[in-house]
C-alpha cells in the first residue's frame, strides 16, 4: 500500500551495477504488455516477460553514463535507461544472449525487430542526440510521479549538456506525458504493424 510519501522523497540516483538484473526484471514487467512487445513476442505473457528481462538487464547494462534509478529501501522501484550519442558498445556475448532469447520465441523474431531499429534509426535526427529509454516503473509504484521525477533529471542533464534528445513510443498516454517534459512528435508511423511516436526534445538554457 502507499505510504504517503511524495516523488520529491524518492531520490533519483545513478542505477548500480548490482542492480542491473532487478532493472532487466522490472522493464521485462513494466513493458510487457507494450504493442510492440506484444507484437513481437507473441500472446504469452511469461514469453514476453521472459525476454524481456533478458534484453533489458544487458542494455542497462551497457549503458554509459548508467541509467537513472529510483529504490524504496532496497528495492528497485523505477529505471530510465538513454544511449548517448553514438549509443552504447554491448559485448559481442551479450549480443548473443539476447538474440538467443529472440530465437526461442521464433525464428521471424530476430529479422522483424531488426527491420523496425531500421525504421526507427531513419526517423532518428541526422545531428548528434541522446536516445531516451527503455522507462519504466514497478506496477504497484505508479502513479506516483516516479517516472516524472526521473524524466526531470533526464531533461535536467540534456539542457546541462545543451544535447538533443530523441525517442520513439508505442503508447499515445507516453507521448502525452513526454510531451510535458519539452519533447515534440515529429512524425508518428506504423511501423511493423505497430503505431509508433517519434519524439524530439530541444535543449533549454
Amino acid at each position: 500500500m502507499p505510504d504517503g510519501r511524495a516523488p520529491h522523497d524518492f531520490e533519483v540516483t545513478e542505477l548500480a551495477p548490482a542492480d542491473v538484473a532487478a532493472a532487466g526484471a522490472l522493464l521485462g514487467r513494466a513493458y510487457r504488455d507494450n504493442p510492440l512487445t506484444v507484437a513481437l513476442f507473441g500472446d504469452d505473457a511469461d514469453v514476453r516477460t521472459r525476454v524481456n528481462e533478458v534484453a533489458f538487464a544487458i542494455r542497462v547494462k551497457a549503458r554509459a553514463p548508467p541509467a537513472l534509478a529510483v529504490k524504496d529501501g532496497e528495492r528497485l522501484v523505477g529505471v530510465c535507461g538513454f544511449d548517448a550519442p553514438g549509443g552504447s558498445m554491448i559485448p559481442a556475448e551479450d549480443r548473443r544472449a539476447m538474440f538467443e532469447a529472440w530465437t526461442e520465441v521464433g525464428p521471424d523474431v530476430g529479422p522483424t525487430l531488426m527491420r523496425m531499429l531500421q525504421e526507427w534509426t531513419r526517423r532518428a535526427p541526422k545531428e548528434p542526440h541522446w536516445n531516451l529509454g527503455p522507462v519504466g516503473v514497478a506496477p504497484d509504484m505508479q502513479g506516483r510521479g516516479l517516472a516524472k521525477a526521473m524524466l526531470q533529471r533526464f531533461c535536467e542533464m540534456m539542457d546541462a549538456e545543451e544535447a538533443l534528445a530523441f525517442l520513439e513510443t508505442d503508447l499515445a498516454a507516453n507521448a502525452r506525458l513526454y510531451e510535458k517534459f519539452g519533447f515534440a512528435t515529429t512524425e508518428s508511423a506504423v511501423v511493423e504493424g505497430v503505431e509508433t511516436w517519434f519524439m524530439v526534445r530541444e535543449p533549454r538554457p
